[in-house]
């Protein structure tokens, strides 16, 4: 097929026309890396008797020009359950850089309907930092044309150095590869390894299997008796595990939701007891495991709750699970398998699933938009084990360089002790989060730069120094911790290794620490909602904070229920209109002893069919001091200003409101609530002048709620013994406020602290 020639009029067109850089050589190190390539109107379907056309995007793996031969494409808005496979060819590489792609487009991926190849020309040239060009193609009959626009990003997934490829029906490989286990045997004799065996042995015999409900662990249990099997060399426990996972292939969760957990137990069950379950055991899981990884990859019907979307944790639970599938029967013999099945494809497109779900689900540190148990749950059922299993197998590493390096130290972030137990101040639905398994499981995934730090909070809970369960809640976590765990790693305070600021910047979260120490350390935290994704669940969390500290949890996540309430949150509510969507920021400032301020701008909550359009937007400021020279070590602010329309009948009631774990008393422009232990926090509203406050017990605690004008400053201190004074000069959001040595106030939209 020819190009045609006005794709040589648009390239010429968009850089200059005939002072186009086209007219020079390409400088090739500019066409290195992950390669995407986005093409106008490159796919269509019939709709009602007329064509309607769609993007689609081809990605490309190159060095200088020169590419990798297999390509991949997404096109979410002809079928987002679909990636297709292709080929590309360098046919020029001059003063234009020409490609020729081939593809077979797949319509759907549960209807037997043939594949359609799509073939394309691309011309494209570096401008600007970004690949611009266009390209000519024919797909379903019709020719196409039209722009090309493309960027490129480092390599990614990155190749690990002197890789070992592995052979066929070599196991174990997903956990760990098969030449590791003489010296996890010799591990296993050590005091941990003993430690870890005692607690894997205790969840096998205390924990009961269920094969129904949300998250089924038959395979995970037998995936415990298979690694006691294999360090043991003991055929009973192996038979134990068979039978567990007969049972387990025989009661198929009612959706996919409940399948991915079945089937990831299931598959790391059968790795570890692959050389000594006898070959028709081995043929029937082996047909087993690859129909699932079709089916989860492939995905299933809205009807039953299924969401393909690459962020939501539905597609992570399925796609992970069908991954360890496709890598655990990677290689198989052919008489293992019922009928020809391309595995090697299975396990490219969940790589292509979880990259996504890597760059959009999660931020650039981690901070899961679904909240910490929509986020956490499917990391600890099959996520986890996916990016280890997915190293030890195809010898790339789909963490490093990516946001899944920050999983665990966003965490150790953010966690206070208490007791026994390592909490966390949530986010999102449910109010809880995976807890000790995420460091069991995910020990192995962690960067070499932290692994001091998660060591020192691991091996003070859960280690020799702690319980001694190794964060084991599950058997089938006890081989990624007897794995995973390095003795050869020192631990140090991860106060040596993090910054006591956290800032997550593509999700708009922000979290200031003032130490790693006990109980009485102090976190707060502030959701902006900075990327609000459609399709996926979400809470009325804008601008929402946390303040735990001093052995207290002050500002609390409320109860949280089935609809996410926006009075469950610290925020201010208007109950005559809907909450703000999110918000971005516009001001962030840290210090080394982990103070900050945070401000953000709300998107406009706009009243339908209003006309002139009435709107309202958020101003909130949010200031951590831990300097101590206010004479508290915890000092916040909280301003919230409201632009647009906020005298509007509508938006007229506003109500602060902040939940907390303790009983708050009140007296005229002030609350003080009272922990356990002694130590008080003291809140003063600067603004409204004439603020109403009240106090409501709830399911979780109670909430403090703020009424009397249309704007709020709030001060509050936290320390033992009698708050110090607050002195205010001026009014409403112009005031000083002076508390000890340190001031505060605000002005250009943001809080000012005059010691930091």
């Amino acid at each position: 097929m020819k190009i045609q020639y006005y794709c040589l009029a648009i390239l010429a067109s968009i850089v200059g026309g005939s002072k186009a850089p086209a007219s020079n050589a390409i400088d090739t190190t500019k066409l290195s890396g992950n390669i995407s390539l986005t093409l106008e109107k490159g796919l269509w379907k019939p709709w009602q008797e007329k064509p309607t056309y769609q993007n689609i995007t081809i990605d490309l793996a190159c060095d200088r020009g020169q590419c990798e031969s297999e390509a991949w494409a997404y096109a979410p808005q002809f079928n987002q359950d679909v990636d297709h496979q292709g080929t590309v060819e360098v046919t020029r590489l001059d003063n234009v850089w020409q490609l020729k792609v081939k593809l077979k487009i797949q319509s759907h991926p549960w209807q037997k309907t043939p594949f359609q190849e799509a073939d394309y020309i691309i011309e494209l040239i570096p401008h600007q930092g970004k690949l611009i060009g266009s390209y000519a193609g024919k797909f379903n009959n019709r020719s196409l044309g039209g722009k090309v626009s493309g960027t490129t990003a480092p390599h990614w997934p990155k190749p690990i150095a002197n890789f070992q490829p592995v052979r066929p029906q070599e196991h174990p490989r997903l956990v760990f590869r098969s030449d590791e286990l003489p010296a996890l045997r010799e591990k296993a004799k050590t005091p941990t390894g003993q430690a870890i065996l005692a607690q894997l042995k205790r969840t096998l015999a205390r924990q009961t299997i269920y094969y129904e409900g949300y998250v089924p662990n038959g395979g995970y249990h037998a995936a415990g008796y298979c690694f006691l099997s294999l360090l043991n060399q003991d055929k009973q426990a192996a038979e134990s595990a068979w039978q567990i996972v007969e049972n387990s292939m025989k009661t198929p969760g009612k959706r996919l939701f409940e399948q991915g957990p079945i089937v990831a137990g299931v598959a790391i069950a059968y790795d570890l007891c692959y050389n000594t379950w006898s070959k028709e055991h081995l043929k029937k899981v082996t047909r087993w495991l690859a129909g699932q990884s079709v089916w989860l990859l492939e995905g299933d019907t809205p009807k039953r709750g299924w969401n393909s979307n690459d962020w939501s944790n539905w597609s992570a639970r399925a796609r992970s699970a069908g991954g360890l599938a496709a890598l655990a029967i990677l290689y198989e013999p052919d008489e293992f398998f019922s009928r020809f099945l391309d595995v090697r494809r299975l396990s490219k497109i969940a790589e292509r699933r979880i990259a996504r779900y890597l760059t959009i689900a999660v931020g650039d540190r981690a901070f899961g938009t679904e909240g910490d148990h929509y986020t956490t749950e499917p990391w600890v059922l099959s996520l986890l084990p996916y990016l280890q299993a997915y190293r030890n197998v195809v010898g790339k590493d789909l963490v490093k360089g990516s946001n899944a390096e920050w999983f665990l130290a966003q965490y150790m972030m953010r966690i206070v002790e208490r007791g026994n137990e390592l909490a966390v101040p949530t986010y999102g639905r449910s109010r809880r989060y995976a807890g000790e398994s995420i460091f069991a499981l995910g020990m192995g995934t962690v960067p070499e730069r932290f692994l001091p730090g998660v060591k020192w909070m691991f091996g003070r809970h859960f280690g020799m120094e702690g319980n001694k369960t190794f964060g084991i809640s599950s058997p089938c976590e006890a081989a990624f911790v007897l794995k995973g765990y390095r003795e050869d790693i020192s631990a140090k305070n991860p106060g040596e290794i993090l910054d006591r600021v956290l800032a997550d910047e593509q999700k708009g979260f922000y979290v200031f620490r003032n130490q790693w120490q006990d109980s009485k350390d102090f976190v707060a935290s502030i959701y902006l909602k900075r990327q609000p994704l459609r399709g996926s669940w979400s809470f009325p969390d804008v601008g929402s904070f946390r303040i735990w500290g001093l052995g207290g949890r002050w500002a609390n996540p409320g109860i949280s229920d089935k609809d996410g309430q926006w009075t469950d949150e610290n925020v201010v509510v208007m109950p005559d209109t809907r909450p703000w969507n999110s918000a971005q920021p516009t001001f962030f400032l840290s210090s080394d002893n982990g103070s900050g301020i945070v401000s953000l701008r709300s998107d406009d909550n706009v009243l339908e069919n209003s006309n002139p359009p009435v709107g309202i937007g958020l101003v909130r400021s949010f200031a951590v001091d831990y300097s101590g020279s206010s004479g508290a070590p915890g000092l916040f602010a909280v301003v919230d200003k409201f632009v647009g329309s906020p005298e509007a009948k509508e938006f007229q009631n506003k109500i602060w409101v902040m939940h907390t774990e303790g009983k708050a008393k009140i007296e005229d422009r002030t609350f003080t609530i009272e922990a356990a232990n002694g130590a008080t926090m003291k809140g003063t509203f600067v603004a409204p002048s004439q603020v109403k406050i009240s106090y409501e017990k709830t399911k979780s605690g109670g909430k403090i709620l703020a009424t009397g004008g249309n704007e709020f400053f709030v001060v509050m201190t936290v320390r033992k013994g009698q708050a110090p004074p607050v002195k205010i000069s001026g009014e409403g959001l112009d005031a000083m406020v002076r508390i000890g040595k340190q001031t505060v106030h605000f002005g250009r939209d943001r809080i000012f602290l005059g010691v930091f």
